[in-house]
């Protein structure tokens, strides 16, 4: 219960049981909510993803092998590929079906980024490493 006294210097509240009950509720609440996410922070398997990195690519294009010598060849090293995994497409095959109801791609290489089956965004052309990385980051940070 709050209880307000007059005193000489004004109005004071003499709150602090009701200061101490919130704040052990609160405290309570985050160590709670701390430890959830304690047991639920573990490695991302790749077995869990629902989404992967599409790379429409063809063998007779110098950016999609500038791509491969930059990021290709350790893709499947990253935090990405756990979530994303590479999957590579020649451009002059006809799409498999679970990537059917994508919309072609124009040139090589075209990056589709794909999750639950539907495509989140895509990259067209090869700008760089440091530009795919932070392209790519914008896709996967939803």
């Amino acid at each position: 219960m709050t209880r307000v006294r007059l005193t000489g210097c004004g109005w004071r509240f003499c709150a602090s049981q009701i200061c101490l009950t919130r704040f052990a509720t609160l405290f309570s609440s985050l160590f709670f909510l701390l430890a959830i996410s304690i047991c639920d922070a573990g490695p991302v398997k790749a077995a869990d993803s629902r989404g992967q990195l599409v790379m429409i690519t063809s063998s007779h294009c110098p950016w999609c092998e500038a791509f491969e010598e930059d990021v290709g060849e350790s893709y499947e090293h990253t935090e990405e590929a756990l979530i994303y995994p590479l999957r590579r497409h020649d451009f002059y095959e006809a799409m498999s079906g679970d990537l059917a109801h994508l919309t072609p791609a124009t040139m090589t290489p075209t990056f589709i980024v794909v999750r639950d089956g539907l495509e989140v965004g895509r990259i067209i052309g090869y700008p760089g490493a440091e530009l795919f990385w932070w392209r790519l980051s914008e896709f996967t940070a939803q």
